[in-house]
């Protein structure tokens, strides 16, 4: 009886978690564990949002509960589906089209070639996601681990809607091979995923390469789930072609400009940059920063991600930027925005390029008093 009262997706994780204990060859032997033969990926059960609450998020995310709280989303004028509510002939056409143009674990398919996503890059790329982040973004990649994944806030990033917070290609763009890289080398400060900078840069790229093959896969997914929950009918390879064709974009997207000439925190340049970036930072205009990082986020305002989950802006006076805290980070983050979670982008033609690193001099420096301006420390450290 108790066994009936666990919620559907903990069945699904407890399953799962026997079924990758069963499998020969895992924990800690030098060959790479390999996916089961006869094991397919799992078509998507957990619901989909499809509309967020406009209103800000009551509390943070707990862990263990992100399904229960992504299910209550609809009480606070959020819109999520069920995908068993939905026509089962038209799931298993999805379901049905994705093994056939992706593969299965341990079979995966040819989907770019530029972007290495072929069979041999795959396989051997799968071997490792199974062995370093299987336990925390599960087979799909959709953040739910049976080991980890879970019970962590921030929790792990899911990848099934092709979307990343940390870019430098643009705003809304996919991320470039590089920016995966950066993630795995350097680790997310303040979350759990770790650094994998000990591994060999050619393991790392296999990695990354798994993961762009997840997020293709989970997108094509998604948005065909999506279409089906709006009575409409999804045409799955233009979806597919359109997910490829756009990380592949990013690829060739343009460089980020070096930072200005304004010398080192004590010069006279860097301190005016700061006054400015302050001045920005503070105006009471629409999507101004301190519109949500309020007190410079010690009184953030909570928000919904586009997966559903609450998330909490930075508090600059931590110095904890998730993805990276050098001044091109920062740029890129300020200059494209994080549109996943709300955050928008300071682009042309309210936002010059100064403007930007105006910005970036002052959140780069507010967690360090001593880096201020007098004026701008009393309002920042009252």
């Amino acid at each position: 009886m108790a066994r009936l009262l666990l919620p559907r997706a903990a069945l699904r994780l407890s399953a799962l978690a026997a079924l990758v204990a069963s499998v020969p060859g895992c924990g800690g032997c030098a060959k790479e564990p390999e996916f089961p033969p006869n094991f397919s990926f799992p078509a998507r059960a957990d619901r989909l949002v499809l509309k967020l609450p406009n209103t800000p998020a009551p509390k943070p995310g707990t862990a263990g509960q992100r399904d229960e709280e992504i299910a209550a989303l609809d009480a606070l004028g959020g819109t999520t589906r069920d995908p068993a509510t939905l026509p089962a002939e038209a799931r298993a056409e999805v379901t049905q089209y994705l093994e056939a143009a992706f593969g299965t674990p341990a079979d995966p398919k040819d989907v770019s070639e530029p972007l290495k996503l072929t069979v041999a890059h795959l396989q051997e790329g799968g071997r490792l996601y199974k062995r370093h982040c299987l336990d925390c973004h599960n087979v799909t990649g959709d953040g739910r681990g049976a080991k980890s994944g879970q019970f962590l806030v921030p929790h792990p990033r899911d990848y099934r809607q092709g979307a990343f917070k940390f870019v430098t290609s643009g705003e809304g763009a996919k991320p470039r091979r590089a920016d995966l890289l950066r993630t795995l080398e350097n680790g997310l400060k303040g979350t759990g995923m770790p650094s994998f900078a000990l591994l060999p840069a050619g393991e790392r790229d296999l990695m990354a390469g798994y993961v762009t093959f997840l997020a293709v896969r989970g997108e094509v997914e998604f948005e065909a789930l999506k279409a089906l929950a709006t009575g409409a009918k999804p045409d799955l390879a233009a979806l597919q072609k359109a997910a490829v064709t756009a990380w592949e974009n990013a690829e060739s997207a343009p460089a980020l400009p070096a930072p200005p000439p304004d010398g080192e925190p004590d010069s006279k340049e860097f301190q005016e940059a700061v006054r400015r970036g302050h001045k920005l930072f503070t105006a009471k205009v629409e999507n101004s920063c301190v519109t949500c990082h309020e007190d410079y986020g010690r009184k953030p305002v909570l928000r919904y991600d586009m997966w559903g989950t609450v998330t909490k802006p930075a508090t600059l006076t931590d110095g904890v930027f998730k993805g990276g805290a050098k001044p091109e980070d920062l740029y890129a983050r300020i200059r494209f925005g994080i549109p996943s979670v709300g955050m928008p982008a300071h682009a042309p033609p309210k936002y010059g390029d100064r403007d930007v690193w105006d910005l970036v001099r002052f959140v780069q420096s507010a967690s360090k008093p001593k880096d201020l301006p007098p004026d701008v420390r009393a309002a920042v450290y009252p």
